[in-house]
C-alpha cells in the first residue's frame, strides 16, 4: 500500500486557525476602543482642569476686590465642544481671616451617558473689614 503524504491542511486546522485569528483581532480592536475611550475622558479632565483654574483665579480676584465674602455661582461653560457646568461657594472661616471655596466643575462623558465631576477646595485670604 502506497502512503499519502499529507500536504494540504485540514478543514478543522484552518476552522481553529480562523477563530484564534478572528478571537486576536476582536481583542485588537476592543483595546483600541478602550484607548479612545481613556483618552477622550483624560482629554475631558485636561479641560476640567483648565477651567477649574480660570474659575479660582477669577474668585480669587473677586474676593481680593471685595470686602464681604464673594457669593455662590454657577454657570455653563463650552470648552471644545464640550459642554462643562460649574459652581461655586465660599464660606468665611472664623478663626482667621481666610474664606473656604468650594468649586465643582460636572460634565457628561460620551459613549456611556456617564457624568463625571471633580470638586475643588481652596483657601483665599479676604479683606479684613476697617
Amino acid at each position: 500500500m502506497k502512503s499519502k503524504s499529507n500536504k494540504a491542511f485540514s478543514l478543522l486546522e484552518v476552522l481553529i486557525t480562523s477563530a484564534i485569528l478572528t478571537s486576536a483581532i476582536v481583542f485588537v480592536f476592543r483595546s483600541f476602543s478602550a484607548c479612545i475611550w481613556g483618552l477622550s475622558s483624560s482629554r475631558n479632565v485636561n479641560y476640567a482642569c483648565l477651567l477649574a483654574e480660570g474659575k479660582l483665579w477669577e474668585m480669587e480676584q473677586r474676593q481680593s476686590a471685595s470686602v464681604n465674602a464673594i457669593p455662590k455661582d454657577s454657570g455653563i461653560e463650552e470648552v471644545s465642544g464640550k459642554t462643562f457646568q460649574w459652581d461655586y461657594e465660599t464660606a468665611g472661616l472664623t478663626q482667621s481671616n481666610l474664606v473656604e471655596a468650594d468649586l465643582t466643575i460636572s460634565w457628561e462623558e460620551r459613549p456611556r451617558k456617564e457624568s463625571a465631576s471633580l470638586k475643588f477646595t481652596t483657601y483665599l485670604i479676604s479683606k479684613l473689614n476697617p
